[in-house]
């Protein structure tokens, strides 16, 4: 069965966290594997499945700056997401990914990592994972069994500058752990989808058809 690519645009911080759970939650044996693509038009802070908000997030900055708070059913540490990221969402069937984690997260980021080369900057995937440039993370990649579908979640980063302060200050930090070596910015570079639908067929496979959530 032909891949799913949904490329939603820019969407509210909600939707961008619900539209793959619903996928997830509404799959069936006859749902095709999908992607979606999407920004965020807001930023947000967004939770893993286990984490103590109070502990990871400093809810009365947040407040503060009107930044909402979601919890994610996919594991891993807060983040905090924007309009300055891609995110890639993967919802496919049990058997479509293989079952051993570290070849699953390999697949999942060769893409990105790929993107990032095609734009000159050297990002590399380190397992289990994490995604790094110069020995520094730069993004992590989340997986979950949601409903019947197994789920990948990462992003691309546009620009890494723009959030470092904000981010730090929403985690309780005086620096952010994933700062990179040389801030970068693709925010004005065309053909980020491309390369990342390009590299998507040859990780998840070679055929894939572009549709609306109706399909």
């Amino acid at each position: 069965m032909a891949i799913r690519l949904v490329d939603l645009g820019t969407v509210s911080y909600l939707r961008s966290q619900t539209v793959y759970h619903g996928v997830a939650y509404a799959r069936t044996d006859h749902t095709p594997d999908t992607i979606l693509l999407m920004n965020p038009k807001e930023p947000y802070v967004c939770v893993g499945f286990h984490q103590e908000v109070d502990k990871e997030v400093d809810m009365t900055f947040c407040r503060e700056k009107g930044l909402p708070v979601l919890r994610r059913e996919v594991g891993g540490g807060a983040v905090l997401l924007d309009e300055n990221q891609m995110f890639t969402q993967w919802i496919m069937a049990p058997d479509r990914l293989p079952w051993n984690l570290n070849k699953r997260f390999q697949i999942y980021a060769r893409p990105l990592v790929q993107t990032y080369h095609a734009f000159g900057i050297q990002a590399e995937f380190r397992p289990i994972n994490d995604i790094h440039v110069s020995g520094r993370k730069i993004g992590g990649t989340g997986a979950a069994a949601i409903g019947q579908a197994e789920v990948m979640v990462g992003s691309f980063l546009f620009d890494f500058a723009g959030p470092l302060e904000l981010m730090a200050r929403a985690n309780g930090s005086a620096f952010p752990k994933n700062k990179p070596v040389e801030q970068e910015d693709v925010s004005e570079s065309a053909g980020i989808h491309d390369h990342h639908e390009k590299g998507t067929a040859d990780g998840a496979g070679p055929r894939r058809r572009e549709g609306g959530l109706h399909a």
